[in-house]
């Protein structure tokens, strides 16, 4: 010890002896102490905890929805087939205020399951055709539903705004139907083949270049086997009323349909070994009804131009194109044009021929030829088909096709009568002659009647025809006429009575002449017949015959002609 220190000790001590204190010994200690061992172990612990808690959390997800109705964040939860599988933690906007962001915490064990088709949207109360959904959401608030699918593990996804009809892991294809319109189509709208419930539309949206509607549809499987490659789809329409110029067509479907339409296809021949089921993702025209199927077949379309003097009232585009009766092709466009200088005015219609219709039953050979001979000529662009057709007398016109409404189609036939004429070219499209309609025609016939019957002297005519009624009048009120119709009247009543007489008197005459020759036959036979008295005799009841025949000739004849007795056979008044 240090003298300093032994004087401060002393100092503070009162002044005691150095050697009264003993002397501590002094140890140096190695290695950690045993104090530190608690912290350690409840970094370990904690460590460890740590550790399970977070490898025991499932991943966190962000969904982006256009709107999050009902969801609570902390509250709201997420499902998978009525089973918890998440919650969601925040929901906020985006930056740019179009989109609701939702973050959410999911269970460990489906954290496989979120691959880049998994699909979520929020389940709420709906009450749509295919029945009510979503009732147990009253209770206990809207939560997001889920459908996992297997792939490329996500963390990010975009909310639907309709639940997915279909599940990944229904068995079945989905199809791409394309239309100009969508119409009644809608998510969920009804796909029947045969009026059985086959498959519904899953998606409706506009083609990428806009110019179309695309509706993809899902078959259920084994129905899915039934579409192939000439498979014909169309809308179902619960009330289908057309007025044109085929007349009035009236269809009614069933109540499911009327609420909410539906498509049905039909395919051809199923048992043709050449026709295989189509691949899922195949595109198929969506026509409008069966009727358009016929249409749709055609793919050849030939503008032509026609020009009208007369009215185009009633007809439209769409309006068929015959050739007696039958249609050969449609109205595309109807346009109007004025010609100031000849004060003229014209209707330009477009039409669209179906060359294909134009090709006579058994003859697809001769037509092959004749488009090998004119293969030149064609790829100038000229018809020579239609050359031809027109050459024979081919002539397009406005016919009445519904009395009724009045619609007006294009007639197309042949008028070998009419002047020659020829396929126009240097236009856009080539012009076909025309006739006017019958309409126009009648018309024009009737104006040309009422415009000589305005030449005819009618003033003149009339007052001579006025001047001979009077004449006949005064002629037929005369008191000469009516003195000599009562003479007339007088005369035929004497001429009836004398018939009367001149009859019974012949009656009697006969009668006495049937006696005499009665008795006249007992005579003879008792004379010898070549004796000269049976010859008189004879020659006699010759002439006596001869008489009895002019006397009934004069009474048939006086019979027919009373009148003769007072005017003679040929005279006045006696008729041939």
């Amino acid at each position: 010890m240090s003298d300093e220190s032994q004087r401060t000790r002393s100092t503070a001590e009162g002044d005691l002896p150095e050697d009264d204190f003993p002397e501590a010994p002094v140890e140096t200690t190695r290695g950690l102490s045993l104090v530190w061992l608690i912290p350690l172990v409840a970094l370990v612990l904690g460590g460890w905890l740590a550790y399970r808690t977070l490898s025991e959390q499932g991943p966190t997800i962000r969904i982006a929805f256009k709107e999050a109705p009902g969801l609570e964040a902390g509250k709201s939860k997420i499902k998978y087939k009525d089973i918890q599988v998440g919650l969601i933690e925040t929901i906020v906007l985006s930056q740019d205020l179009s989109q609701v962001i939702v973050t959410a915490k999911m269970e460990k064990h489906v954290a496989n399951h979120l691959g880049e088709r998994t699909a979520f949207w929020i389940v709420k109360p709906q009450l749509g055709l295919s029945g009510v959904s979503g009732l147990d959401t009253l209770m206990a608030g809207n939560y997001i539903g889920v459908e996992f699918a297997e792939g490329k593990s996500r963390r990010s996804f975009t909310g639907l705004e309709q639940p997915p009809r279909i599940s990944a892991e229904t068995p079945g294809k989905s199809f791409t139907l394309d239309s100009d319109t969508a119409g009644a189509l809608k998510y969920g709208t009804p796909i029947y083949f045969r009026d059985i419930q086959v498959g519904q539309v899953v998606d409706v949206r506009l083609s990428e270049d806009h110019q179309r509607v695309q509706a993809e549809i899902f078959i259920d499987a084994p129905y899915d086997q039934l579409v192939r490659e000439h498979t014909h789809f169309w809308r179902l329409n619960a009330i289908d009323l057309s007025l044109g110029a085929q007349g009035v067509s009236l269809k009614v479907g069933s109540l499911t349909t009327l609420l909410g339409g539906g498509i049905t296809f039909e395919t051809g021949n199923l048992n043709d070994p050449a026709s295989e089921p189509s691949a899922a993702g195949a595109h198929f025209w969506l026509h409008k009804d069966f009727s358009s199927i016929a249409e749709g077949s055609y793919t050849m379309r030939h503008p032509y131009l026609l020009y009208f003097d007369d009215s185009v009232r009633g007809l439209s585009v769409g309006a068929p194109v015959e050739i007696r009766g039958i249609r050969i092709g449609t109205v595309t466009d109807i346009k109007f044009d004025l010609d100031l200088d000849a004060h003229r005015v014209r209707i330009p219609v477009i039409v669209e021929f179906d060359p294909e219709r134009l090709v006579p039953y058994g003859a697809e050979a001769e037509v092959k030829k004749f488009i090998a001979d004119h293969a030149a000529d064609i790829a100038h662009g000229r018809r020579p088909a239609m050359e031809a057709l027109i050459d024979h007398g081919l002539r397009a016109r406005l016919k009445t096709g519904n009395l009724l409404t009045g619609q007006l189609y294009v007639d197309v036939d042949f008028y070998p009568d009419q002047a020659p004429a020829q396929l126009k070219y240097g236009g856009k499209y080539p012009e076909i002659p025309t006739l006017p309609s019958v309409a126009a025609e009648l018309e024009k016939s009737v104006t040309e009647i009422v415009a000589n019957l305005k030449k005819l002297p009618l003033d003149k005519i009339g007052q001579e025809l006025l001047g001979t009624v009077q004449g006949t009048n005064r002629l037929t009120n005369a008191p000469e006429w009516r003195e000599t119709i009562r003479s007339l009247d007088a005369a035929l009543k004497d001429s009836r009575q004398l018939m009367k007489t001149a009859d019974a008197k012949i009656a009697s005459l006969t009668g006495s002449v049937e006696k005499s020759l009665g008795s006249a036959v007992k005579v003879l036979e008792q004379i010898e017949p070549n004796a000269p008295m049976a010859v008189d005799i004879g020659n006699a009841l010759e002439e006596l015959a001869v008489a009895a025949r002019s006397i009934r000739t004069l009474t048939d004849y006086l019979e027919r002609h009373p009148e003769s007795l007072l005017y003679g056979k040929g005279g006045h008044g006696a008729k041939k």
